[in-house]
């Protein structure tokens, strides 16, 4: 494992920075294979998108920087392997209000990628998290620092199952601990929606975005939408596209429509 603090070699960060004390920052968790960067503009824009709302001081400039670098860094690796960037608001006082000159704190770390092979081939369970979902309007789809209630849920996850689907308060699905969740139904594509909480995930983006195959319905609903549904799937950046075969004990098939979305997005 590799790791760089503001694209030097480096193992340690200042106690004062803001991503410790607030969890104030955003991250990117980037595949890494064939000496290439996956999905790169999508991790980008979102990247950006979180920059914008919280104010932090990363611009084009900084964006073109990182990217330069970790195109470089890409091409030192055979394997394939996960890049984690976390830009944070830097490093400032004590109290919320943070200094308006701080300077943003960019880490890179580096690791070898699990194989998800496998649970692409077979399927996987899904359960339903004990833990709801938080739902914040102004944080929704931000891959931001504030991660706790996503641990909380992993702790209380059942042997049995490998993902959970998280709810929101008023019982609404929100999206999975790690993955965002999609099913079939009478040849419609359904996702929740995630103005209200969530991560917009960039596997997310390229099922809605890139498949012209399936009208896609993009709605609040509750977890007799996925009982009831015909296929399901769960996607994420490193994991791609992984079908779900058992959701709180009621099987499902890995179906035609699920195979055509994987075939169409490499996975």
């Amino acid at each position: 494992m590799a790791t760089f603090l503001n694209y030097s070699p480096n193992q340690s960060i200042s106690l004062s920075d803001r991503s410790i004390a607030y969890g104030d920052g955003l991250f990117e968790t980037i595949l890494v294979s064939s000496k290439r960067l996956h999905n790169i503009d999508d991790h980008l824009n979102r990247l950006m998108r979180g920059c914008f709302k919280l104010s932090l001081q990363f611009n084009y400039e900084d964006q073109q920087k990182l990217v330069t670098f970790l195109n470089a860094l890409a091409l030192t690796y055979d394997t394939p392997h996960v890049f984690k960037v976390i830009v944070t608001r830097g490093e400032g006082g004590r109290g919320y209000l943070p200094n308006h000159d701080i300077l943003p704190n960019v880490i890179v770390s580096t690791s070898t990628a699990p194989d998800f092979s496998k649970i692409r081939s077979k399927g996987v369970s899904l359960g339903v998290s004990s833990v709801p979902s938080t739902m914040n309007r102004y944080l929704a789809g931000m891959k931001h620092l504030n991660r706790l209630e996503n641990v909380m849920a992993k702790n209380a996850l059942s042997e049995c199952c490998f993902e959970d689907v998280m709810l929101d308060d008023n019982n609404y699905l929100v999206e999975c601990i790690q993955s965002n969740v999609f099913w079939f139904k009478d040849g419609v594509l359904k996702t929740p929606i995630l103005d209200k909480g969530g991560v917009q995930g960039t596997m997310r983006s390229q099922v809605i975005n890139r498949q012209m195959m399936y009208p896609v319905e993009v709605g609040r609903y509750r977890v007799k939408e996925l009982e009831s549904a015909e296929e399901i799937f769960i996607t994420n950046s490193l994991m791609g596209v992984v079908p779900v075969t058992n959701f709180i004990g009621q099987s499902f098939p890995i179906g035609m429509n699920t195979r055509k979305i994987k075939a169409l997005l490499n996975y």
